[in-house]
């Protein structure tokens, strides 16, 4: 076998072009082609959406040299064949308002042909609008509920459309024109539109539906009358916004529920109380304190909202099975306190109280037996009482007015004598929390204080302000308390061999002033003796 000669690199490279010119002599279109570096064309923009009625630039160019004819061609649907725009030929930018898929080349004047360029996807708007729609149409979505919204496309029959959706974040073509959204949150809040599409053509953007997303719906319970009477019937009414829109509701009744610290109340439905399409319940023939709470939903997939608050119906009449009483005042470090008592068939009892203003008192936590709970009157606390129990029961209800059981300010005074001239200050003790702006302060029963001061202060006493003292607050008076001034008898002033240059007058004495009050009724001279030195060694 004869050994492999390798062909010079010469020889090799001048074949190929030999071989390259034949066969251009007999291709089809006769056009000579680069075996090497063959230029490619470049075709901008590479993707335009048309607005109706407009139109875009397209610009093609070669790169290295401007020698080149330009070719243009034009695809009008994905797939099909490229049809050679004649009309254009020569030109490097050309408008135009179809949509298709356009691409360009380059020809030289040696026949020569560059690369097919790029492609420019062109889509342009047909002069037809979509339409939305929202189902169910109503005004407001709340959270955990479904929508749907749907994309109509009036003059459109007959055509396969695929759907475009706004807000961006769904902007995905869908072959369905509805879109349905479950159970909603705040990422589906935002302004909801669509448009068709057919191949390289869209309709015009549909009219825009805002969706707002809110908190779930909480209903509103109202009940009449508040206080029962012989043979009245008691009338619940379920308040929703907006409630011609399709809402359905529920009605309970709130039962005591031993787990204090979770819920106070579970809820037992009322008879035909499921779903009605009334926002009104009527209930008869209740005799004793109860609470009541309703729910709303809405939808083809029920959305439930939370509860209502309960809401009470009291009655003032006690019944054997149970029972509040209300007494006595007791005091306890200088404050008063209501005693309420449960009595009846359960063994654990709580006290609860409307409205709560955060001080539920006996109300997290189960008493046994004959229960009592004591209320502090400093802080006035009026409202509605009532005692619950274990057994699902409710007593009488009590409207309490705290000031009725208020027994009135404390006036505080010093046991013992106070030395007249000095400070004093005598306070009045509310004994509960201030509401009111004014105290006033009376001596043996004249007025002589009355502003939002609970202080009476003596700058330096005297004996005429001896006497009894008592303070008024809130239409309560204190109880009077007495307060003595003992006297204070000045040093012996002069000796009998005392000149006259040592006398009060004389300016080697001090004279000192003293202020009785700031009323400035009461005045004190007192007079202190100045010794000089000679003086002292006389007496001594």
């Amino acid at each position: 076998m004869a050994p492999y000669k390798m062909l010079h690199p010469l020889l090799f490279l001048s074949a190929l072009i030999a071989l390259s010119e034949l066969a251009a002599l007999f291709s089809d279109d006769a056009r000579v082609k680069y075996p090497f570096d063959t230029p490619t064309a470049t075709l901008r923009p590479t993707r335009y959406e048309i607005p109706l009625g407009g139109n875009v630039t397209l610009s093609c160019f070669v790169d290295g040299s401007d020698n080149w004819t330009i070719l243009w061609y034009r695809a009008a649907t994905y797939g099909s064949k490229d049809e050679p725009m004649t009309e254009y030929e020569g030109k490097k930018a050309i408008n135009v308002s179809q949509g298709g898929i356009y691409h360009c080349r380059g020809r030289s004047d040696s026949g020569s042909i560059t690369h097919q360029s790029n492609a420019a996807i062109i889509e342009d708007t047909l002069p037809i609008t979509a339409i939305l729609t929202l189902k169910p149409n109503w005004t407001k979505i709340y959270m955990g509920e479904t929508f749907t919204v749907r994309c109509d496309i009036q003059g459109g029959e007959g055509t396969y459309w695929s759907y475009d959706w706004r807000p961006k974040r769904f902007t995905t073509y869908y072959t369905t024109n509805e879109r349905t959204f479950y159970n909603v949150g705040w990422d589906d809040n935002g302004d909801y539109q669509c448009r068709g599409k057919t191949d390289l053509s869209f309709t015009q953007w549909s009219n825009v539906i805002p969706v707002t997303v809110s908190f779930k719906l909480h209903p509103v319970l109202t009940l009449s009358p508040s206080w029962l009477s012989p043979g009245a019937s008691v009338t619940l009414n379920c308040e929703v916004e907006y409630p011609s829109e399709g809402w359905s509701f529920s009605w309970y009744k709130a039962v005591p529920y031993y787990k204090i610290t979770e819920e106070p109340y579970t809820y037992e439905l009322l008879p035909d109380g499921s779903k009605t399409a009334q926002s009104l319940y009527i209930i008869t023939g209740q005799t004793s304190t109860a609470a009541y709470v309703c729910r709303a939903e809405r939808g083809s997939n029920y959305y439930y909202t939370y509860y209502s608050d309960p809401k009470f119906v009291w009655s003032a009449d006690a019944s054997s099975a149970a029972s509040l009483t209300v007494g006595p005042v007791v005091q306890n470090f200088g404050s008063d306190f209501v005693k309420l008592t449960c009595k009846g068939n359960s063994s654990s009892w709580r006290v609860r109280k409307f409205p709560e203003n955060g001080r539920p008192y006996c109300s997290n936590f189960w008493l046994s037996g004959e229960s009592v709970c004591t209320i502090d009157t400093t802080y006035s606390d009026d409202g509605v009482y009532w005692c619950e129990s274990m057994l699902k029961e409710f007593s009488n209800a009590v409207n309490i007015t705290l000031q009725d059981f208020y027994s009135g300010p404390l006036m505080v005074v010093p046991v013992d004598p106070v030395n007249e001239g000095t400070f004093v200050s005598l306070s009045c003790n509310l004994r509960r929390k201030k509401i009111f702006p004014n105290v006033a302060f009376y001596h043996n029963d004249k007025l002589v204080q009355n502003d939002s001061r609970e202080e009476l202060n003596f700058l330096a006493v005297s004996k005429s302000d001896e006497g009894f003292y008592k303070c008024q607050y809130s239409g309560k008076e204190s109880p009077s308390r007495y307060m003595t001034v003992k006297s204070t008898v000045p040093p012996e002033i002069f000796s009998q061999n005392e000149s006259s240059e040592n006398s009060p007058l004389h300016p080697g004495s001090a004279a000192v002033y003293e202020s009785a009050n700031k009323n400035g009724r009461h005045w004190k001279w007192s007079v202190r003796r100045a010794v000089a030195a000679k003086q002292k060694r006389i007496l001594l």
